[in-house]
């Protein structure tokens, strides 16, 4: 009895002490280690170098990254000087040529390019000159991108760095946040506001309105510990906090503001990691370059703070040299406080290149800023363009009525192939290696090419700019789509005067077909050019339009690039997912905010 009763009491005091045990550990978020954020920073190097074929970083760098250079490789540049890597020369040798042959238009990304090459170390003077012409030109962010500049030491003769700072300041809204319009705050565009007044905290007012905006990023965090914009639930969002926390010190691990249900920032990006380390834009999508590259310098953000190290945008490699009517003691104090880092939120900035001038043959393509890239595949048909058309939109009736009809190569191509495989059995011959396994591999692999060719859908660029609507069996119906760029118009030599690309034109359709599909064909039948990113083989995925009529995203903003609507709307799905109705009116318009300029009104 006394043994049962000495048990009994046992198992209260034991239930009692893992009861009380447990309270605390539904509070707290479990705690990320180093190695765990080091396995993710890993896994998407690893990612990067599969993806490009490099076998070190330093090619990687050399390679990619270098070619890249003002199109589609800046933020790996920057997050990689500031995670180690201090020789990021070809990179910087390749930012300079790009700069020298391009004129950019968009203030924003000439302060971006200025912050690149610092983070490069390099002395061009094109880091200050740009400053005087750009801080402020562009509204929000390039005064969010002009202090991260000068946070770093950079000087110019119309702002300091406390000039500019009581000017964002003052654009602070009454919920704590900052946005580029409107009434409310942002969650990215608040975030990146942090992230460049963070080394500026020990002024007073700073800290007020920096403790007040991080209310309101505490208020609008998920339960998962992540955060949503534009309704979408998604890793890029809560990177930019995680920089921003880490910029101020502020380890989200343990801070109660940050920590809902037991999950913390760390846990809200990490659930959008993919199996091969890169990450998505949303639950279930396919590989996202914008998340990706978000979550990687996020992370390397917050190892930098964990180590002591400085904010992600106080930059390592950075030379400053004294400008003439600055002290050096105005500009060590501008050292001491520099600190930022800057991100490409609110969009799903893609990095997506410039590069090419064919249209669907690329890597697929196509939608607004939310959409998610997935990674090329070849299929058995597959089309081969060497450049596009530029056309405006008087040219358009020319185009189709007059456009050359391409020849077919095929034949010529299987005679090539025939020709030297007779010559290298001729030579064989003659080199007295005359077994006929020798002769009998050269047929096999002649054969295997012939069918290759045979198989494949090979054209010219005059064969896949026919000047012809495709004739469609199974008609569902018709669409109307035009493409226009209202909010640049005549901006530049190759964008019209009118802003119309493409006027409304009529399309049929067979059931199954999406947006993506009537792009597609529009550029075939008009000759206009299109360059996309994502799925190939198929129209039907997660396909991104980086460019039209070369006009690209980012030309004329960080928040610059393509959206569509259909009826108005402007959809939550990518535009190869968008499948058509008889009657939908399609447009494809160039926005430099995200949208927000052309007052869209979103799917529910």
């Amino acid at each position: 009895m006394r043994n049962k009763v000495l048990t009994g009491f046992l198992c209260i005091v034991l239930t009692l002490v893992l009861s009380l045990g447990c309270v605390p550990m539904g509070a707290q978020c479990s705690e990320h280690t180093a190695e765990e954020v080091s396995d993710l920073i890993g896994g998407i190097v690893d990612y990067k170098l599969s993806q490009c074929g490099a076998g070190s970083v330093e090619e990687w760098l050399g390679g990619e990254i270098a070619d890249g250079a003002g199109k589609t490789s800046d933020w790996y540049a920057l997050a990689l000087s500031q995670y180690g890597y201090s020789d990021i020369s070809a990179y910087e040798r390749s930012l300079t040529d790009y700069l020298a042959s391009n004129n950019v238009a968009s203030a924003t990304s000439r302060e971006k390019y200025a912050l690149g090459l610092a983070a490069a170390g390099s002395e061009n003077s094109y880091i200050s000159d740009i400053l005087d012409d750009s801080i402020g030109e562009q509204g929000m962010m390039s005064w969010i991108y002009g202090l991260h500049v000068l946070n770093n030491g950079y000087t110019c003769s119309r702002f300091t760095a406390d000039s500019v700072v009581d000017s964002i300041l003052s654009m602070q809204y009454g919920d704590g946040g900052w946005a580029l319009f409107g009434d409310f705050g942002d969650i990215d565009v608040t975030a990146m506001t942090v992230q460049a007044l963070a080394p500026h905290n020990n002024r007073s007012d700073v800290s007020e309105a920096v403790d007040r905006a991080l209310d309101f990023l505490s208020t609008k965090q998920k339960s998962n510990g992540g955060y949503e914009s534009f309704g979408t639930p998604n890793p890029e969002s809560t990177s930019q906090v995680l920089v921003a926390l880490s910029a101020l010190g502020i380890d989200c691990r343990y801070d109660e503001r940050f920590i809902k249900d037991g999950h913390d920032l760390i846990d809200g990006i990490a659930e959008y990691r993919l199996d091969d380390g890169s990450f998505c834009h949303t639950k279930g999508g396919g590989s996202n370059p914008t998340a990706t590259v978000q979550a990687f310098y996020s992370l390397i953000a917050f190892q930098r703070m964990t180590e002591g190290k400085s904010p992600l945008l106080v930059l390592d490699n950075r030379r400053v040299h004294e400008s003439p009517q600055h002290s050096t003691e105005d500009t060590h104090q501008q050292q001491e406080h520099s600190t930022t880092q800057t991100a490409a939120a609110a969009e799903a900035k893609s990095t997506t290149s410039k590069t090419g001038t064919s249209t669907t043959a690329k890597t697929g393509t196509t939608l607004a800023k939310t959409t998610e890239t997935g990674t090329k595949t070849i299929n058995v048909s597959v089309t081969i363009l060497t450049s596009g058309t530029k056309v405006s939109s008087t040219a358009l009736n020319a185009q189709s009525n007059n456009a050359p009809k391409g020849k077919n190569h095929k034949p010529m191509i299987i005679v090539i192939i025939i020709g030297a495989a007779g010559v290298i059995s001729l030579v064989i011959f003659i080199l007295g290696k005359r077994s006929w396994k020798n002769y009998l591999f050269i047929v096999l692999v002649a054969g295997a090419a012939i069918a290759v060719v045979l198989l494949l859908d090979i054209q010219s660029a005059e064969d896949y700019y026919s000047g012809e609507k495709k004739r469609k069996k199974n008609i569902a119906g018709t669409v109307t789509m035009e493409i226009r760029c209202d909010t640049i118009a005549g901006k530049s030599e190759h964008i019209p005067a009118d802003g119309v690309i493409l006027p409304p034109t009529a399309f049929d359709f067979e059931s199954g077909e999406t947006v993506f599909d009537i792009l597609t064909e529009a550029a075939q039948t008009y000759g206009i050019q299109v360059e996309n990113k994502g799925s190939a083989g198929s129209s039907h995925g997660m396909v991104y339009i980086a460019g039209i009529n070369y006009i690209y995203e980012y030309d004329f903003g960080d928040l610059s690039g393509w959206v569509y609507h259909v009826n108005g709307i402007t959809p939550s799905r990518g535009c190869g997912e968008y499948e058509l109705s008889d009657g939908d009116k399609i447009e494809w318009l160039y926005t430099c905010e995200i949208g927000h300029d052309l007052n869209e009104v979103y799917e529910k």
